[in-house]
């Protein structure tokens, strides 16, 4: 079965969808934008739909290829980022968690990049709309041809290998320009942000 195929199927399981619902790139991107952001016992595409969960990673890594299978030239992107998380609009919980590290949020994030006769186009569904309330960036709407705003700035980018292990390609990214302090505190960044994030989405 697609992987088109399974994701309806699980959307019209949990009432996201009717059945005869037509899936296009647009749809395609609001039902991955709106899963969780949790992360999912694995990144396997079909994993992140089972579970309908992800972070970056796997809600791109599926993202892709579910592009591809509609027919669009779609790429997984990888950048690495140094953010200072804005004291008045986060939980000090979580600053205390970077608080070691300078008050630095680090991390190799993940969007998706679709090639179009007029240049490419950045797509980014790690925000759910819900949380949008909570100041968190959302990419509200999609446009084919439209680029979207990227969830972290970047300062340097990479093409994810379409031969290889894209979360393989992910950690030697995050190994080759992280400390292992610097590692500790995204791993207890995520995991609490994860947490909190899950009583804001519900």
């Amino acid at each position: 079965m697609s992987l088109l195929d399974l994701l309806k199927n699980e959307a019209v399981r949990r009432g996201l969808l009717s059945p005869n619902a037509v899936l296009d790139p647009a749809a395609v991107f609001y039902l991955v934008r709106d899963m969780p952001y949790r992360r999912a016992s694995d990144r396997q595409p079909e994993t992140i739909i089972r579970e309908w969960r992800g972070t970056c990673s796997g809600k791109h890594y599926l993202l892709a290829a579910l592009f591809r299978e509609l027919g669009l030239d779609a790429r997984v992107m990888a950048g690495v980022l140094r953010y200072h998380p804005d004291p008045a609009r986060t939980d000090p919980r979580l600053l205390a968690l970077l608080a070691p590290v300078g008050g630095v949020f680090v991390d190799v994030h993940n969007w998706v990049e679709i090639e179009l006769p007029d240049g490419p186009m950045t797509v980014d569904a790690t925000w759910p709309a819900k949380l949008k309330q909570y100041g968190f960036p959302v990419n509200e709407t999609f446009e084919l041809g439209k680029s979207q705003a990227l969830a972290y700035p970047i300062f340097q980018t990479y093409i994810v290998p379409d031969d290889g292990d894209p979360q393989a390609f992910k950690e030697k990214l995050l190994q080759e320009h992280f400390t292992p302090a610097e590692l500790a505190a995204r791993e207890a960044f995520i995991r609490a942000l994860s947490q909190m994030l899950t009583s804001a989405e519900t």
